[in-house]
């Protein structure tokens, strides 16, 4: 929420700049400003947590349970 946040305002401030200076702004730029924006506080929020260990093995955890024995299909009697 807060990196949508920052961008509307980057857009915006950037958008009343950009009218008090007599250039032309439309809605492909404040698209712009806003995709990149964006992804700069995106990037920013992503490197300034805290660092975390990569090096570390992680247990895998699988979503079902797996069992040493194969799984077989139950034997089914064709009606001759």
């Amino acid at each position: 929420m807060k990196t949508a946040l920052i961008s509307v305002l980057t857009a915006t401030l950037l958008g009343f700049a950009s009218l008090a200076s007599g250039r032309h702004f439309d809605a492909a730029d404040f698209t712009a400003i806003i995709f990149t924006t964006g992804l700069v506080a995106w990037t920013i929020d992503q490197y300034s947590r805290a660092p975390r260990a990569l090096t570390l093995v992680r247990p895998l955890r699988f979503p079902v349970r797996v069992s040493a024995r194969s799984a077989k299909a139950p034997a089914m009697r064709l009606a001759a």
